[in-house]
């Protein structure tokens, strides 16, 4: 153990009888200026301080009282008996210490130091696994804001064209969303539309977001058919949770609204994977669609059944899909909020896209506090 004093007779005194029991101790004069001697990772795991409990005003003393809280490093402050002894001033709220009466056996000396030196090494130790936990949660932050970043990147860009307008809105619970949604223009004014809603929340269903994303812009332009895209993303959960124990395959499995859009013909064909939150509303005729009509979600059976619905479409209708995370509400009052969005996204109609999306999200706000993700498509078909 390196142990550093000052050289006052109290201290000196006791340092020197230190020596003489093969300890090493060093007498500072400048402690500020010597503070390289016990800076370093092992030599803070093995230091100790002595000093006189009773603190004077010499800057010596008040500067390795200092460095002691700075650097963490145990003091051992020792003292004269004398009767009618009053409390000390200043003691540590930075470090550990402890105190003795001098002069004391050698024996007394060996525990104190002893149990002093355990003490340095245990408060070392925890100091470095504080430091590696800062790193360990620097690092995942960093992994977090780049993932983050990715998911951004991924969500496509707005429509407005003549025959049809479409925005998306995405709010994630915590920093990864595990809901997303996609569309594109797959040919002469025919559109595709997919929302994706996943089981659970956590960094597994962010891995499964970028993995449903890859597969998007082929899958839906190889292929122009709900059907078929509902029957490759079936067997795509299935391929990912082959090899994964029993117990987390209940994650395997998300609801989905997949649809193509023919402005010519001003047709929609849609397969619902159990995703409840889609409308379409003509203000023309005020006829209200609900577009839930379909299947079981997307992963748990190997031969699900697909129903696909067809049908046409006023011109002038607005549509908004959603996740549950807009009409859902958290535990305990666990509120099914559907009918208000019904109601919202009627009584909104007359907004442009933009601002019926943010309507519907800050109404959701007000409600209480968001705990699941939040994905809304909405547009306009002329």
């Amino acid at each position: 153990m390196n142990i550093y004093t000052i050289d006052v007779p109290l201290c000196k005194d006791f340092g020197l009888m230190l020596k003489t029991m093969n300890k090493q101790v060093t007498f500072l004069e400048d402690p500020l200026n010597q503070s390289h001697l016990f800076q370093e990772s092992t030599d803070l795991m093995k230091s100790l301080f002595i000093l006189p409990l009773y603190i004077s005003k010499d800057s010596c003393q008040t500067s390795l009282f200092a460095l002691a809280e700075t650097y963490e490093i145990p003091i051992l402050f020792i003292y004269e008996r004398a009767l009618g002894m009053e409390i000390p001033l200043t003691l540590p709220e930075k470090t550990f210490y402890e105190t003795m009466a001098v002069p004391a056996d050698s024996v007394e000396v060996k525990i104190k130091l002893k149990s002093l030196q355990n003490i340095s090494m245990q408060l070392f130790s925890a100091k470095l696994k504080g430091q590696e936990l800062e790193k360990i949660n620097q690092k995942s932050a960093m992994s977090l804001r780049i993932a983050k970043g990715l998911q951004l990147s991924g969500l496509p860009l707005s429509i407005d064209k003549e025959d049809i307008e479409v925005k998306g809105l995405s709010q994630p619970s915590s920093e990864l969303s595990g809901d997303l949604f996609y569309w594109t223009e797959v040919g002469d004014r025919t559109y595709s539309f997919i929302m994706v809603d996943l089981c659970g929340k956590g960094i597994h269903t962010a891995l499964l977001n970028m993995s449903i994303r890859t597969l998007m812009p082929d899958l839906i332009k190889r292929v122009e058919d709900p059907i078929f895209i509902t029957e490759e993303l079936n067997k795509h959960m299935r391929d990912l949770f082959q090899g994964v124990k029993r117990e987390y395959k209940n994650h395997a499995c998300f609801t989905a609204f997949i649809a193509y859009v023919n402005t010519k013909e001003r047709r929609i064909e849609y397969v619902n994977s159990g995703l409840s939150s889609a409308f379409l509303y003509s203000p023309c005729t005020n006829q209200f669609l609900n577009l839930n009509e379909g299947t079981i979600p997307i992963g748990p059976s190997p031969e699900m059944p697909i129903k696909k619905i067809v049908f046409h479409y006023e011109p002038g209708s607005r549509f908004i899909i959603y996740t549950d995370g807009l009409s859902k509400t958290p535990v305990p009052s666990a509120i099914d909020r559907s009918g208000n969005v019904e109601r919202e996204f009627i009584e909104n109609v007359h907004l442009d896209t933009h601002d019926l999306l943010q309507e519907l999200l800050v109404s959701r706000m007000r409600h209480s506090v968001i705990n699941d993700d939040i994905c809304i498509i909405a547009g306009t078909l002329f």
